[in-house]
């Protein structure tokens, strides 16, 4: 029988038997993941001079580096088959994985500045307003479409908008455009071919504050697996691309340390074999913890994010929930030694915020972040990838699950019309499977939907309940609400004339300032003016100065000469004290007469 496309497949896993014995056998889930057309917007990328990709590089991290790669669906719905509700990690037989924090910022590029902060849910999503102001539109030409609860801006009127902004070389708000498509499309995706507002929270905080969208991007991927684990299948609604480049690489990256300094664009070297999911389930579930690359090739050790706040653990918040996440089960992919983490790291908080009573949980994950504890060589030792034998004992006595794997159907017989056979049946299977997904996704949306209007109708009647009770309370209140509202008015009216005064007072104090700076400018003019003439009268005495002791030093050389012609003619004293003090006076004025003999 020819084996189904892998590409094509839609991540369901079949249910195995459960009549084996084995202790804590888990049964396969149906796992389907929110999938885009991404083509005409990789095709509009195309557009981009190496100088635009590298500014787009520089602000938003390598994220446009996702586009390129192409997920294999089965990968992920095998995957999600091993996450654990109690653990808040992959529990595979032989191992346990998590993504982090350190692997993820390594991955985009987006290292976490503390003097910046991360991403914050502050109870309402970002104005649309504000959306297409950054993105270079007028609010009125921002078409919004909603889907049931789900509002958002549809994947084809972004694209025009990008081909638009291309075309006129707007290349600034495009990287803009180009950035939130991504968001929506990539990073956070929740609705097929759309950006809902949940994902333009995110990337509104990032473009105008610079949080971090990291632990987000990880939230996401973490509560939704958890989602999925308690429904017992259901849609994957978080980046399944940076998920789907961190178990690859650990899987296949051993032998390609040297050749692989790139998450993502050397991501293409390792070579991924086309398998269905029960395939990649039984690969998964075959794992040794000596044929894994335990640190990826490309991260380097440093500071580990270890808890924040008041929690034991990490408690990530994302655009749709808060979901807890233990560093310290996962030490062996940040190159350290693993020890056994303590019961209070294990497992911790998880939910969605359209859950009632969840507001103090929010300003206690929001204060922790402002708190975050870091360990790195003196906490954890050294860099080495091992594990301590008190945490080997600890996996073995937990009491790992057991997944059994159902053996595939094999086709009897070999002529050409049961070929053919065989192929018109997956050919409609293929069919089916689309229809499938289509409706589950329909159902779900309906499903959300549902949940959505019953919780606001609880709502509504807790504040029904509540508008009741305030209403009688106002009812029996009112006379002393007249009274206080009287002295308001009367008090209102008293500040009012207040500030009428103070204001007639301080615009009587400026018209003063204002002539008294006057009265200042017209003084220093005048005082400008005798400067310029002063200055006039020296530079004309110093000019006089000049000529005469010019003038004296000629007329004392002359005489100085005549008395020289005439030795036989005797000065009188006082003549010859005066024609000396004319000499010195010369000299002072650094003329050099002659000596008198």
């Amino acid at each position: 029988m020819e084996r189904l496309d892998s590409n094509q497949y839609q991540g369901m896993v079949e249910d195995q038997d459960n009549t084996s014995n084995a202790p804590k056998a888990k049964k396969s889930i149906r796992i389907t993941t929110t999938d885009s057309n991404l083509e005409r917007l990789v095709e509009i990328t195309k557009s981009m001079s190496k100088e635009i990709r590298r500014d787009f590089d520089k602000m938003y991290g390598r994220i446009l580096d996702l586009l390129d790669i192409s997920v294999k669906t089965p990968v992920i719905s095998a995957l999600a088959q091993f996450w654990s509700s109690d653990l808040h990690c992959f529990e595979l037989p032989n191992l346990d994985l998590v993504p982090t924090i350190e692997e993820y910022t390594r991955m985009t590029r987006l290292p976490i500045d503390d003097n910046v902060g991360v991403y914050s849910y502050r109870g309402r999503y970002v104005d649309e307003r504000k959306i297409a102001k950054l993105i270079g539109l007028h609010p009125d030409q921002l078409k919004l479409e909603k889907r049931g609860a789900i509002q958002g801006l549809r994947k084809s009127f972004l694209e025009d908008h990008l081909e638009a902004l291309a075309g006129r070389g707007s290349w600034h708000y495009f990287n803009k455009t180009l950035a939130l498509t991504i968001y929506g499309l990539v990073l956070f995706p929740f609705a097929p071919n759309m950006v809902d507002h949940a994902a333009m929270d995110v990337f509104a905080q990032y473009e105008t504050q610079g949080l971090n969208p990291v632990p987000a991007i990880l939230a996401d991927t973490l509560l939704t697996l958890e989602v999925c684990q308690k429904k017992n299948g259901g849609t994957l609604k978080c980046c399944t691309y940076l998920l789907y480049v961190w178990i690859i690489t650990h899987m296949y990256a051993c032998e390609l340390r040297t050749l692989f300094p790139d998450p993502l664009r050397d991501f293409g070297r390792i070579k991924v074999k086309r398998q269905e999911a029960r395939e990649w389930k039984k690969e998964l579930a075959d794992i040794q913890d000596n044929k894994i690359a335990w640190t990826c090739p490309w991260y380097s050790p440093y500071e580990v994010i270890f808890s924040c706040g008041d929690f034991a653990n990490v408690p990530l918040m994302g655009p749709r929930g808060c979901v807890a996440y233990t560093p310290s089960i996962a030490l062996r992919q940040l190159k350290r030694t693993q020890v056994k983490p303590v019961e209070e790291q294990l497992g911790g908080i998880c939910f969605q915020y359209d859950v009632p009573d969840t507001s103090q949980l929010l300003v206690r994950v929001r204060a922790a972040w402002r708190n975050v504890q870091r360990k790195g060589d003196d906490e954890l030792g050294k860099p080495r990838v091992s594990a301590s034998q008190e945490y080997n004992e600890w996996r073995k006595a937990r009491g790992v699950p057991e997944y059994v794997l159902r053996e595939a159907p094999h086709a009897e017989g070999s002529s050409r019309s049961s070929d053919e056979t065989l192929k018109t049946m997956a050919s409609e299977l293929e069919r089916a499977r689309a229809q499938i997904k289509q409706l589950e996704e329909v159902e779900e949306a309906a499903e959300w939907e549902i949940d959505a209007l019953k919780r606001q109708c609880k709502k509504k009647d807790e504040q029904i309940e509540r508008l009741k009770i305030q209403g009688e309370d106002a009812r029996n209140d009112t006379k002393n609400w007249w009274g206080l509202a009287k002295n308001y008015h009367e008090k209102n009216e008293e500040l009012s004339q207040k500030v009428i005064k103070r204001k007639l007072k301080a615009k009587r104090k400026k018209q003063e300032a204002d002539e008294a700076i006057e009265g200042w400018r017209l003084r220093t003019n005048v005082q400008r003016d005798k400067k310029k003439e002063w200055m006039k009268r020296c530079d004309d005495m110093v000019d006089c100065v000049n000529y005469h002791s010019i003038e004296l030093a000629r007329r004392l050389g002359e005489a100085e000469d005549e008395i020289d012609r005439n030795p036989e003619i005797q000065l009188p004293p006082k003549t010859a004290r005066f024609m000396r003090y004319c000499q010195d006076l010369a000299r002072g004025f650094g003329r050099e007469p002659k000596c008198l003999m």
